[in-house]
């Protein structure tokens, strides 16, 4: 029995710690994006964005998820993402966007080990996560007749 008890017990105890990571970054972005929506801050930005971010069938708020998560963490992303009211074609649309470009500066440095040059792995991630927002946009619209 105590053999069955010992594997369990270190399983919850990591992911109680990965829960509370993810608390230390999730809850605190929120907290900051409903503040800033509060004083009107979220509403200036989405504004400036709304034209670029329509191309991908995206309201202006979601480039602040889409900033967060290639400059801090898809974590932080994920914060700001609880907080806006997307539907499931815009969710699975910035999804992959930041599936593809997330954690940009870290993980270019990453692939430099490979011998691609940091440069090019961003331009390629971010032209690729551009790409892809618009080409699965664009059959959403077609498949759906929007």
């Amino acid at each position: 029995m105590v053999n069955l008890l010992e594997p369990v017990i270190k399983g919850l105890k990591k992911s109680l710690q990965l829960i509370w990571m993810l608390t230390k970054i999730i809850l605190p972005v929120s907290c900051l994006v409903a503040v800033l929506d509060y004083y009107g801050i979220i509403n200036s930005i989405a504004g400036f964005f709304t034209p670029s971010m329509a191309l991908f069938g995206l309201p202006g708020e979601a480039t602040i998820a889409l900033l967060l998560s290639v400059f801090v963490s898809f974590y932080a992303a994920l914060g700001v993402i609880t907080t806006i009211a997307l539907d499931a074609q815009q969710i699975t649309v910035l999804a992959v966007m930041i599936g593809i470009c997330h954690e940009l500066p870290v993980e270019t440095i990453v692939c430099s080990y490979t011998g691609l040059r940091i440069p090019i792995s961003a331009a390629l991630r971010l032209v690729t996560a551009l790409a892809a927002g618009l080409l699965l946009n664009t059959i959403y619209n077609l498949a759906l007749g929007g």
